[in-house]
């Protein structure tokens, strides 16, 4: 999805914590554009320190108001922050829902419809493995296709960075 716009992981993963919380787009800017950083933490999670992502808010509004609106992509994304975005956005976790063996995550189920949002997401260098070689869904999202004929139906993959 190339008309996505751009987002750093520090700044993507808070819009994720407000968006996990139910609130509308709409609703979101209204909390970027006159909210604080102690109503945040009031409202969302008093954990991460959300007066740099008000600060961002404020110099790259419009970029954040299409993230909001429209969907983003991951500038750069480590495998803590795609563990985090996992559990923030999927709520899929570690030990319950996926193993990490240090390089790669594995046994992740997702719909076919999950998948194909994680993969728009994500930057290019990580790769999404399907667990099994007959899995046709995972293998169409595994070779870039947008839709994935069956969007309810479970995938397991594994997914690594790219040497």
């Amino acid at each position: 999805m190339s008309g996505r716009v751009i987002m750093p992981q520090l700044y993507a993963l808070q819009l994720e914590r407000i968006l996990s919380r139910g609130y509308s787009a709409d609703e979101t800017l209204a909390l970027l554009w006159h909210g604080s950083k102690d109503e945040l933490a009031a409202r969302i999670d008093p954990e991460p320190t959300w007066e740099r992502l008000l600060t961002y808010a404020a110099e790259h509004w419009a970029n954040v108001e299409a993230a909001v609106r429209g969907g983003y992509r991951f500038s750069f994304l480590t495998v803590g922050g795609l563990m985090s975005l996992l559990a923030i956005k999927f709520r899929k976790r570690e030990e319950t829902d996926y193993r990490f063996t240090g390089e790669r995550i594995e046994g992740l189920r997702l719909t076919g419809s999950e998948l194909a949002l994680l993969r728009s997401m994500v930057p290019a260098y990580w790769a999404f493995i399907p667990a099994e070689a007959a899995d046709a869904e995972a293998l169409a999202v595994e070779a870039g296709e947008d839709a994935v004929p069956d969007a309810e139906r479970m995938v397991e993959i594994a997914i690594a960075m790219m040497p």
